[in-house]
Formats: C-alpha cells, sequence, structure tokens
C-alpha cells in the first residue's frame, strides 16, 4: 500500500465523514508548480493523489500541491508535496479532516528529484526565501515534546521545523527544544 493510499485508508477506515478544508495548506509565500514542471518522481506521486479523488468520483483539484523552494541551501528547487493543498470536489473526505501527508523532495538540479522526508502533520509552511527559507510542520503530542492527550481536543500542536542532515541526505524534525507551540 503506498503511503498516499495508507492516508486514505486510515481517514476511511477511521468512519469519519470530513469537510473541505485549506488549514493543512503550504503557505503561498513559496511557488506553486504545474505539475508539468516537476520531477517525474514528484509528478507520479501526485497523480496518485489525484487518482484516490478520481477513483471515488471525485475532481482533484492540484493546482495548489506542490511548492518549490530551496530548504537544503544547495541552490536547486525542492519540492514539497502537500496533500492538505489537494481538494477532492465530489469526495470532500478522500484525504481524511486531520492529519494530511507531506512529502519534501530534493532536487537535483538537473530535472530530477528524490524523497527526503515524509511524515503526517496537521499544516505546513514556508518561511522566508532563498538560504533564510525553513519549513515547519503542526504537529502534536510526543513530536512537541508533550505526552499524547486523552482526546483529540485536548491534544497540544507546535510548529516544528525540519533541518537538512547532509551526511544521510534527508530532513529531519528540529530539536523538540526549539517548536513553536501553537495556542
Amino acid at each position: 500500500m503506498t503511503r498516499f493510499k495508507r492516508f486514505a485508508y486510515l481517514a476511511i477506515a477511521g468512519g469519519i465523514l470530513l469537510a473541505a478544508s485549506n488549514a493543512g495548506a503550504v503557505s503561498p509565500s513559496a511557488n506553486t508548480v504545474a505539475q508539468a514542471k516537476v520531477p517525474a518522481t514528484v509528478a507520479t506521486d501526485l497523480t496518485a493523489v489525484a487518482a484516490q479523488c478520481s477513483e471515488v468520483g471525485g475532481t482533484p483539484r492540484t493546482a495548489d500541491a506542490v511548492k518549490t523552494v530551496d530548504l537544503n541551501g544547495d541552490g536547486n528547487d525542492d519540492y514539497v508535496l502537500d496533500i492538505g493543498s489537494v481538494n477532492c470536489d465530489g469526495a470532500a473526505s478522500i484525504y481524511g479532516d486531520r492529519e494530511k501527508g507531506v512529502t519534501v523532495y530534493v532536487g537535483d538540479g538537473k530535472g530530477g528529484a528524490i524523497a527526503a522526508f515524509s511524515d503526517s502533520v496537521f499544516g505546513a509552511k514556508v518561511e522566508g526565501s532563498g538560504a533564510a527559507a525553513k519549513f515547519w510542520l503542526t504537529v502534536s503530542g510526543a513530536q512537541c515534546g508533550r505526552e499524547p492527550a486523552a482526546d483529540f481536543a485536548s491534544e497540544a500542536f507546535c510548529d516544528r521545523a525540519l533541518t537538512w542532515n547532509a551526511t544521510t541526505n534527508k530532513f529531519d524534525y528540529a530539536p523538540v527544544s526549539t517548536v513553536r507551540m501553537v495556542e
């Protein structure tokens, strides 16, 4: 089961009726990229996400799903696929109502990219640009250095940045000591 189908399966298996929302969208400060201009790896994953919508009779709206920004400071575009920015007209619940998948791909400067981070988050945003660009993900519970709450309404949320690990060529969450609690 692909990571994208797993997200949809979890939402459907939970029996949740959901409403469309942009709450988990990557901020518009990053450039929106047309699917035709993204590396094949990113386009393939975006196509799989859109297919989930189509398979249940919906119409996928993916124009804001992929953003480009240099997140590792190498001067090449990196790509963020944010499922929270995909709308499925006619089947709004297909991607879930809470956490959504986010995948960061490192661009190689030659038209290719490899996945360097993937997780389920409540929101995603890029702050800054160029060498100062920072990617923040809204997470909860242990990801914020807190114990999980007894119920969702009591959960603690925070924004946690990603940092580039040049040794592994992957992004990791920044230390818990750097989180910004969401009030």
